[in-house]
């Protein structure tokens, strides 16, 4: 990718009077950016290189939500309710699978299940409880604010539990910790969701299922759960996959990998790369933007950015699910001194299941197709990716499906919700639309080169029309 003094790709925007925009990102932010000092965001001191940003509002005021709740999965799926765009009726394509890995009916099994475990937890007063079995005096339990509760407490027990005077006590100690931690977890999925989980019919289940799985199966760890392997979650063991939640983590990703969507220019490995952070925002409140997540043991190496796009060339035209970007964490890299030899020697493999996971997603949704960017900060990644076919793909013949348009709707809502400007533009950059990122997989003509992961090439042109590539 070239430095960012000469990056000026092709971005995506929906703007409030003009409608959908496909224009140049130094066009973008010179017409509807705004400087981050007006937000208080950054002073104006001598020196500070000055340059508008895009997305300002909405990134302010996302942080800002994100701050009081901690997450926003249900303001996301109440607007795309409303929105209504069937892609079952209108692409043959189902978005459920898209959307969470797990199924609502499936965690309702477990719910109900495991209803009277969950409900005898919820029932013990937790002071009274230590009170009574003297794990806790009196005195301490009474000096306790009572939201600190189940974290002192906790503390207190995890303490005696280390020291060998209290031996003697240990099975009681360990009945004791994993009520408190059980009790932890339900008042997190509580604040969550807003709401006691046992009772959520199948379309709340549905806004929170994947943060449900997982708060059922780390449960599953204190109190004795039934069903919980049914379930798609993290366990910490092997190679797993998850979708990064909307939540804070999410606005985090690209300083935990280190890659140009990194909050700050110093965060990433490839200094000399545009920071493109302000595109975060929109991909967030777009709920067919997904990132997914691998992790080994436990441990993030991988981000996948996956979307469905329309691609049309002449009376052949589907859904294809694009593989937008693949990055990984310094430690899966061979160019940083994070580097981990260990890890590396499996990359191969890490690779290869997690193109298994994608094309199970996509036959999961009904599509067909799979190509992939070409490009990615990792070289590795981009000598595995070569070994694939080649389909030659103009630009201006890749649709992001509704242009925008729901994701503008959503940001006005998003910044009213925090009090703060409305947006009167929102833009967002697809790798997939990019002829900045190798100079290789480019034409004059705007035409890219996709590796084809799954399906065949007839959505894209001959090579031999192809000029410059």
């Amino acid at each position: 990718m070239p430095a960012f003094q000469s990056y000026n790709p092709i971005i995506i925007g929906f703007v409030e009077g003009e409608g959908y925009v496909n224009i140049p990102l130094e066009t973008a932010r010179e017409d509807y950016g705004q400087f981050p000092s007006e937000y208080g965001l950054l002073p104006t001191g001598e020196g500070r290189r000055i340059q508008k940003a895009l997305n300002l509002s909405l990134g302010l005021s996302l942080i800002k939500l994100l701050q009081e709740r901690e997450t926003l999965n249900e303001t996301i799926a109440k607007f795309y309710e409303r929105w209504g765009r069937d892609f079952r009726a209108d692409f043959d394509v189902a978005l459920e699978p898209f959307h969470r890995r797990n199924d609502p009916a499936t965690l309702r099994r477990v719910l109900a299940a495991n209803s009277e475990t969950l409900a005898a937890c919820l029932d013990v007063e937790t002071a009274e409880y230590l009170r009574q079995h003297e794990l806790v005096s009196l005195s301490t339990l009474r000096s306790i604010p009572a939201d600190d509760l189940l974290v002192k407490t906790r503390t207190i027990l995890t303490k005696k539990r280390r020291n060998p005077a209290h031996a003697a006590e240990r099975d009681l100690l360990d009945q004791a910790l994993a009520l408190v931690q059980a009790k932890e977890i339900l008042a997190h999925a509580h604040d969550m969701t807003g709401g006691d989980i046992t009772h959520f019919g199948a379309p709340r289940l549905a806004m929170h299922a994947d943060q449900i799985a997982d708060l059922l199966w780390r449960l599953s760890r204190h109190l004795p759960l039934a069903g919980v392997d049914a379930l798609e979650c993290v366990r910490g063991q092997g190679i797993e996959f998850d979708f990064t939640p909307r939540d804070a983590s999410f606005l985090e990703l690209g300083k935990e990998v280190g890659d140009c969507t990194a909050d700050k220019y110093f965060r990433q490995v490839d200094r000399e790369v545009e920071n493109i952070y302000w595109t975060v925002f929109a991909w967030f409140l777009d709920r067919n933007y997904q990132i997914l997540r691998v992790l080994d043991d436990g441990e993030l190496v991988m981000k996948v950015h996956l979307l469905p796009v329309l691609v049309s060339n002449g009376p052949a035209n589907a859904v294809v699910l694009a593989l937008d970007a693949i990055e990984t964490t310094p430690a899966f890299r061979e160019d940083t001194r994070a580097s981990n030899p260990s890890l590396l020697d499996r990359k191969e493999y890490v690779f290869s299941c997690m193109l298994d996971e994608v094309r199970r997603l996509a036959h999961r949704m009904g599509i067909e197709y799979i190509y992939a960017e070409r490009f990615s900060n990792t070289a590795w990644v981009r000598r595995e990716l070569e070994q694939f076919p080649e389909v030659y793909v103009p630009i201006a013949q890749v649709w992001k499906i509704d242009d925008l348009e729901d994701v503008f709707g959503l940001a006005k809502r998003i910044c009213a919700a925090a009090d703060e400007e409305a947006p009167s533009s929102v833009f967002m950059e697809l790798q997939m639309k990019n002829t900045f990122l190798q100079a290789a997989a480019a034409s004059s003509k705007g035409v890219k080169s996709f590796a084809v992961i799954a399906g065949d090439k007839r959505l894209g042109v001959p090579m031999k029309r192809v000029v410059g590539v």
